[in-house]
Order: structure tokens, then C-alpha cells, then sequence
């Protein structure tokens, strides 16, 4: 049951990127249903075996993240004191000469919805940590990632070498001009090729890094040990290289810088483990940077152009960010309504701006100005301690603890990218986070909190 469950799992988180990123009523409506339909499933085979369920979650993470939840639920009621309810609901009131119900929402359809795309992303999450416990599957989680990631770029490629001008069925000119995969929005598909660039890096760590017992090795010549490695390394080398390549080629600045971090965060998690002490793993981490160093040199003209024009190309969202910190000082506590931020900052927004923000291109000033400070903090919190777990992992495991590092490096990947955009708020991106998440800190729990199915 659990490992029909898992390769449901697996078809969700893969497959999500696929229909532009889900990022439509329609695609993200049944990667909802779909995750729900395996929650339940799991409910079921855990009720008959509660004994199997992990319990080494902190239980505030999960307390605090319904604690948001509630919150959210509590913007959309009407029956909020009247000094709770948002101003423009009585003007709306006193312009159409009848009575309306406020609430601290400006759109409480909105809401709604961004609250049931919070839950999906919380119940992949949970699956990914109840079965991701077992180690075989563990590695297939991060590994089929990795390999929808690369089909996905060599799709990106393909389109934009080819001059097809295509995304999927789509046909407009400007998909043309940068590597967008499956998604609209190229810094999106950025940020996803950068997940699965950690996920290929953590795979190919584990199969050329870990040492073999030294006892019972014959001894080998340096010739036979670098035919060996060029054997065994060309194809995550090749897939590494492609992937690297599409994600110079997204021209997005935010996102290959947070690639960047990402994989120095995951290199620095290995360094602080092993000290760089064995010559596979020295192979492994220079062969993978030699690769990155060459399909950035291939790739990377218009990109640092765009480099060039940052300080110009940044004063329309610094504008954007200065009159979100206004409505955020306006509202701190109560905030707009969860999922309205495209609505209620046209409340504050002046002739500073010449574009339609329809989101604030910084998750966190976003989530500050819907939900409020004290809820925004909460959330944020739920994921700090989250990657508080992966760093306990990391440092306390004996073995597998290259899941916990990849859990951290993912984790500083869409952190520090959601300063300067929305990628976590794409459906396929926050699922691919969640799950990897889930199996991090599932493969953080100490042994004895591991129970088999």
C-alpha cells in the first residue's frame, strides 16, 4: 500500500510542472484533490498500523502552521468585530445603497483559494516525510526530481535552440528569447532546475563519494581508478552540464544566483561532514563545479548583460516594495486577506508604477502584507524550524545525512530567491519543495523514531 502510495507521490511532484507550473485553476484544482485523495489513502493504512506513524516532528511546526491556517479561515468570516472588518467593505456598502457582510479579506473567494494551495503543498509535505522514512525510498524521491528537472530543461533547450517559439501548445514570440521549460515565467522554471540541480548533486555525491570498506578492496591503479570514475560520472555529468546550461539560458538573475547558493550551501553541508577528506569525494564536488564552470562560460552572455542593468532594471520594484511596507504599517496586524494581494495593493499603488504587480516579488512582504505580521512570522517560523530539523539531521546522523544537507541547500535556494520574487508561489515549485523537505527531515529523525512499514 505504502509503496503504491509513494509512486502516486512521486507521479504528483513530477508531473506538476507540466501543465505550466499548475499554476492554473484548473491544474492546481487536481494536484489538490490528487494530494488529498493520497492523504487519505495514507489515513486509512496508518489507522489499521498507528504504530508505524513517525511522531518526531516538533509538535509546535505543526501547531503553529494551523494556528496560520485558522487565521486565514478567521479573515474570510463575517462575524469578526466590527473594527476587524476591512474599511472598503463599507464604502462598497454605501456606494451600492445595500448592506454587506465585511471581513478582514478584501477577497475572501481568495482566500480560500490560497488556503487550500497552502494545504496541498502541507499534505505533500507530510506524505513525503511518513514515507520517506525508508531509505531506498528516499533516494528514488530525490532521484526521480532529478530526472524530471533534466527533461524539463532538455525540453527548454530544445524549444529555445530551435527557435520554435513554443511553451507546450502556446505560440508567442517572446518564448523565444529565454529557456522557460513548461513554466510562463522564467524565473519560476529557474528556481526548479535549481531544486533539481541539488537533487542530481545528491545523487551523484552518493554514488561516487561514499567510500567502499578499504578491507576486503584490491588495489587498483590510478589509470583504473579514473577509467572507473569516467564510467560511472559521464551521465549525471552530462545531465549536469544541460541543466546548468538551461538554467544560464532562463537569463534570470535571482534565479541562478539562488542556484548559486544553494549548491555552495550543499558543498559547505558535505565540507562540514567529511572535511573533503576522501578522493571520491573530491572527484565528485570538482568534476560537478568544472561543469558548472563551463556551461556558465558556453551560456552565459545575455545573462550577465541583464547583470548590467540591475540597479535600472530594480527602482519599479523598490517602488512596489516601499508602498507594500506602507499598506504592511497601515494593517500590521490583521493584514488584507490571505491570497489578495493582487486586489488590495491597488489600494496603494501610484503613478510610481507603469506595470500590473500582480504579486510583491518578495514572498515574505507579500505574506506580511496578506496574513499580518504576527501570522506571517508564524509561517515563516513553521519553515525556519523545518530547516532547523534538516541542520540537526545533518550534524547528529552517522549515515544518510547528505538528505538532511540537501534539505538545507533547498531550503537556502527558495529562501533567499523569494526575497526578490514568487517562485515558492507557484504550485509545481512549492510541491517539488515540500516533498524534498518532507524526506529531509524525515531522513532527520533519529533511528529510534523510525518505524518500518
Amino acid at each position: 500500500m505504502n509503496r503504491v502510495l509513494h509512486a502516486l507521490l512521486l507521479a504528483l511532484v513530477v508531473l506538476a510542472p507540466l501543465p505550466l507550473g499548475s499554476n492554473r485553476e484548473w491544474s492546481w484544482t487536481l494536484c489538490t484533490l490528487f494530494a488529498a485523495g493520497l492523504a487519505v489513502g495514507w489515513g486509512g493504512a496508518a489507522l489499521m498500523r498507528p504504530a508505524t506513524v513517525i511522531r518526531g516532528l516538533p509538535a509546535w511546526i505543526p501547531v503553529l502552521f494551523l494556528a496560520v491556517c485558522a487565521w486565514a479561515l478567521v479573515q474570510t468570516a463575517s462575524w469578526v468585530p466590527a473594527e476587524w472588518r476591512h474599511p472598503v467593505w463599507r464604502l462598497a456598502a454605501d456606494s451600492l445603497g445595500e448592506p454587506l457582510a465585511g471581513r478582514i479579506s478584501l477577497a475572501e473567494d481568495d482566500t480560500v483559494t490560497a488556503l487550500l494551495r497552502l494545504a496541498a503543498y502541507a499534505l505533500v509535505f507530510w506524505l513525503a516525510f511518513q514515507l520517506g522514512a525508508d531509505r531506498a525510498r528516499a533516494a528514488r524521491t530525490l532521484q526521480w526530481i532529478a530526472v524530471a528537472g533534466f527533461v524539463y530543461a532538455c525540453y527548454g533547450l530544445v524549444v529555445y535552440w530551435g527557435e520554435f517559439g513554443l511553451l507546450l501548445w502556446f505560440q508567442d514570440d517572446a518564448f523565444r528569447h529565454d529557456v522557460r521549460g513548461t513554466f510562463v515565467n522564467r524565473n519560476s522554471f529557474a528556481t526548479y532546475v535549481g531544486l533539481a540541480i541539488l537533487c542530481l548533486l545528491t545523487g551523484l555525491y552518493r554514488k561516487l563519494a561514499l567510500r567502499r570498506n578499504p578491507v576486503y578492496a584490491t588495489p587498483r591503479s590510478r589509470s583504473f581508478r579514473v577509467e572507473q570514475f569516467v564510467l560511472r560520472a559521464w551521465m549525471p555529468m552530462s545531465a549536469l552540464l544541460l541543466m546548468v546550461a538551461a538554467l544560464v539560458l532562463t537569463h534570470s538573475r535571482g534565479g541562478f544566483a539562488s542556484a548559486v547558493l544553494g549548491t555552495l550551501a550543499l558543498l559547505l553541508a558535505v565540507h562540514h561532514r567529511q572535511r573533503i577528506a576522501s578522493r571520491r569525494a573530491k572527484a565528485a564536488i570538482g568534476g560537478a563545479l568544472a561543469v558548472t564552470v563551463l556551461a556558465f562560460v558556453l551560456t552565459s552572455e545575455v545573462l550577465l548583460q541583464r547583470i548590467d542593468r540591475l540597479t535600472m532594471d530594480s527602482q519599479g520594484r523598490a517602488d512596489a516594495y516601499q508602498l507594500a511596507s506602507v499598506a504592511i504599517s497601515d494593517n500590521p496586524v490583521l493584514g488584507f486577506g490571505y491570497g489578495t494581494f493582487s486586489d488590495s495593493f491597488r489600494l496603494y499603488r501610484d503613478d510610481r508604477l507603469n506595470k500590473h504587480f500582480h504579486r510583491a516579488h518578495n514572498t515574505y512582504l507579500e505574506n506580511a502584507f496578506e496574513l499580518g505580521w504576527p501570522a506571517a512570522a508564524a509561517l515563516l517560523l513553521c519553515l525556519a524550524g523545518l530547516a532547523a530539523l534538516c541542520w540537526r539531521g545533518l550534524r547528529g546522523r552517522g549515515r544518510d545525512w547528505i538528505y538532511p544537507a540537501t534539505g538545507l541547500a533547498a531550503s537556502v535556494l527558495v529562501g533567499f530567491h523569494a526575497l526578490f520574487d514568487f517562485s515558492l508561489q507557484m504550485p509545481a515549485i512549492a510541491m517539488t519543495y515540500a516533498c524534498i523537505m518532507g524526506v529531509a527531515c524525515a531522513q532527520s529523525m533519529p533511528r529510534g523514531t523510525h518505524r518500518r512499514w
